[in-house]
């Protein structure tokens, strides 16, 4: 992998990682509101329900490219692959999620004690309570790496089902994606296997993406985009997004908006070999914003903020813009606090990243 792709890949992980953020700091988006006129229900399923839907299956394309590089399949350079990952996947998985397991079982102990308030939370089993913390963890944003890690350990079969199946592999999971075929593989999601075995299947078949993708057909993919999320918003808006319509629309729009997305990087960077430095400077901290944007740092502003607005389209936007930015750069100086005075524990917590 040259330098350019590099860099691309770590920009478009962080732009990945800040429209993920987004995607959680809706606030309260009603079903069948009028756009024109209540709160700034438009902009933010523009936005959450729209363009930041991208983030999740690029993060799983960019993460299948990365591990299938140099994969052969044998036992040894599985072996290797996966030691790497426990330590850069397994073990930021449980320190975060057991983190946020206790800082919440300690804050309903102090609540029950001082405000004799409901510990039903206490109450849980001890599988319950292991289910919390290994499987469906608090910080709920942890799925994808849960995905990811199951994904990891079946890599060798990914592996020989490209081998032999090619790109009808692909096919059969792109129809499983778009429920055509109804089907869920349960331990992971559709969307993960599909977009982490399309990562792989660029690599494997050693497709030449450091290529800057321009060109009227870009252009062309570019204003489909924007045309299909306008009126993917305003139909959500009258409708919802839990129908099939809606469905089927996200999924359009998630595709071309990857091509769009993916091109977009190379129209603005022109002639330049590598993107402004803060942008390189600030993509390190990508994988921190996305272990503890939530559920504390975001929750609380959003609690705040509910407080504050009174139904008011201005201030609603203002604050899922605000509640976005605070977050993203609370996590960034929190990250550079654990660099200065703990960086052991901070190098456990990413991975090494």
């Amino acid at each position: 992998m040259n330098a350019y792709l590099s860099n691309k890949l770590k920009v478009l992980s962080l732009i990945s990682i800040i429209l993920v953020v987004f995607i959680h700091a809706n606030i309260n988006i009603p079903d069948n509101t009028n756009f024109l006129y209540e709160n700034s229900a438009f902009l933010q399923y523009f936005i959450s329900q729209g363009i930041a839907r991208i983030s999740v299956p690029l993060f799983f394309t960019i993460s299948g490219y990365l591990y299938f590089i140099s994969f052969s399949c044998s036992l040894n350079d599985y072996w290797i692959k996966t030691k790497k990952r426990m330590k850069t996947l397994i073990l930021p998985y449980f320190i975060t999620s057991f983190s946020v397991f206790i800082i919440y079982y300690l804050a309903i102990i102090i609540s029950k004690i001082f405000f004799n308030s409901s510990g039903k939370f206490l109450d849980q089993s001890l599988g319950e309570m292991l289910d919390v913390i290994f499987i469906h963890p608090l910080p709920y944003q942890l799925w994808f790496l849960r995905d990811l890690i199951v994904l990891v350990f079946l890599s060798p079969f990914i592996y020989y089902l490209f081998k032999y199946l090619k790109f009808h592999f692909i096919i059969v999971l792109f129809f499983l994606w778009l429920q055509i075929i109804s089907f869920n593989f349960y331990i992971f999601s559709n969307e993960g296997i599909l977009f982490f075995s399309l990562g792989g299947f660029l690599t494997l078949k050693k497709y030449f993406l450091i290529e800057k993708r321009k060109g009227n057909f870009y252009y062309l993919i570019i204003g489909f985009w924007v045309l299909l999320l306008i009126i993917k918003s305003i139909y959500n808006i009258n409708y919802g997004v839990a129908n099939k319509t809606s469905d089927i629309l996200l999924k359009i729009s998630i595709i071309s908006g990857i091509i769009s997305v993916w091109a977009l990087y190379d129209i603005f960077i022109k002639e330049k070999e590598k993107p402004s430095i803060f942008f390189i400077r600030i993509s390190q901290y990508s994988f921190f914003i996305y272990l503890i944007h939530e559920p504390i740092l975001l929750s609380i502003l959003k609690k705040i903020s509910s407080i504050i607005i009174r139904k008011s389209e201005l201030f609603t936007s203002f604050f899922y813009f605000f509640n976005t930015c605070i977050t993203i750069a609370l996590s960034i100086i929190i990250a550079k606090i654990l660099q200065k005075y703990a960086p052991k524990l901070y190098n456990i917590m990413t991975g090494g990243r």
